[in-house]
C-alpha cells in the first residue's frame, strides 16, 4: 500500500507542516507538532518526515494517512502503533 502524491499533498496541508503523531508512548501526551520541511520527505536530518498508515484496513485514502516526523515514524512499529 502506498499513498498517491495527491493524498500526500492533502495530508501535508492538513498537518500544517508539523508532525501529527498523538501516541502517548512516544513521550508526548499531545500532538508532537515537530516542524517539518516538505522537501525532506523520506530523508534524514532535521525536519525529516514521511507518511504512515493509521491502520492496516483503512486503505490509501486521506483519512488513513498521517504525517510523522522521522523520530515518531521510527517508533511506529506498524500500522497505527
Amino acid at each position: 500500500m502506498a499513498f498517491s502524491n495527491v493524498i500526500i499533498n492533502q495530508a501535508w496541508i492538513r498537518s500544517g507542516g508539523r508532525c501529527e503523531c498523538e501516541r502517548y508512548m512516544h513521550d508526548h501526551y499531545h500532538r508532537c507538532k515537530r516542524q517539518l520541511i516538505f522537501k525532506k520527505c523520506g530523508k534524514g536530518g532535521v525536519g525529516a518526515w514521511d507518511t504512515h498508515h493509521k491502520n492496516n484496513i483503512g486503505g490509501d485514502g486521506l483519512s488513513n494517512c498521517e504525517i510523522l516526523c522521522s523520530l515518531c515514524l521510527a517508533k511506529a512499529r506498524s500500522f497505527g502503533v
